[in-house]
């Protein structure tokens, strides 16, 4: 079976120590002033008119329906088969398209490689079966990460023993692959996710077939429409295969 992976934040552990952020910055080697993963402080009044104060570490939501890729021209963005969304720096223009169409604001144009940055789930050290660099440096336990389509691993099991959530709205369920506890506690809403320009699929492929008239980013996106069309629907015909490949089998 072909592994899905998850992130799962317990924000009642989080204690906001920033380590997740110092070790992505360091496996990454982040531009001073950026940052693929955060934990965003929210303060409000609860029930009782009392004041709290709730955590949230955060980062790219790796959708099951990404608007990222839909809208990226070139076919820079794109999906794995395990559900990881990744960026050929090789294929990236910087072209910033992919950055409004993010609902979690997970994307942004690094100056030094002027290429698109986000969380990959640190996919170089999960392919050597190494956790992401957040989760094993998180000393409090509250990142968690795994394969959601292997029933004895620790995601599976925690999925199944608490009542998590996603940070998903009416306008915005992009399926997101990164879940909260936050021990029955109403997410707020200074944390879920903003309706943007070009969110929708159907509304980034009418965007990237007439770029001019409807976003109007000139001449370079051009260059890029052809291959980057061809590119998105090479790699989903191969995915296509392959889950045909597995539904045999």
């Amino acid at each position: 079976m072909v592994a899905k992976y998850v992130m799962l934040a317990d924000t009642t552990r989080c204690i906001d120590c920033k380590a997740c952020e110092v070790a992505c910055r360091a496996e990454w080697d982040t531009p001073l002033g950026y940052s693929r993963d955060w934990v965003k402080q929210v303060e409000y009044l609860n029930d009782k008119g009392m004041p709290e104060l709730q955590v949230f570490p955060g980062r790219c939501q790796h959708c099951d329906d990404p608007p990222c890729v839909e809208v990226c021209p070139s076919g820079a963005s794109w999906k794995r088969e395990d559900g990881i969304v990744l960026v050929d720096d090789s294929t990236c223009s910087g072209c910033e398209l992919c950055v409004p169409a993010c609902p979690y604001d997970a994307r942004w144009l690094n100056p030094v490689t002027n290429t698109i940055s986000k969380c990959t789930f640190c996919q170089p050290r999960i392919d050597k079966g190494l956790q992401p660099a957040c989760v094993q440096t998180c000393v409090g336990h509250a990142l968690i990460f795994g394969d959601a389509n292997d029933p004895n691993s620790e995601v599976s099991k925690l999925l199944q023993e608490k009542e998590w959530q996603r940070l998903v709205t009416d306008e915005v369920n992009i399926g997101p692959n990164h879940y909260y506890y936050t021990a029955g506690k109403a997410i707020p809403a200074d944390v879920m996710p903003k309706l943007k320009e070009r969110h929708l699929a159907g509304k980034a492929i009418e965007n990237i077939v007439n770029p001019l008239g409807t976003i109007g980013i000139g001449g370079m996106m051009a260059v890029f429409l052809g291959a980057g069309i061809k590119k998105l629907v090479d790699r989903r015909k191969d995915v296509s295969a392959k889950e045909s490949s597995h539904e045999q089998h």
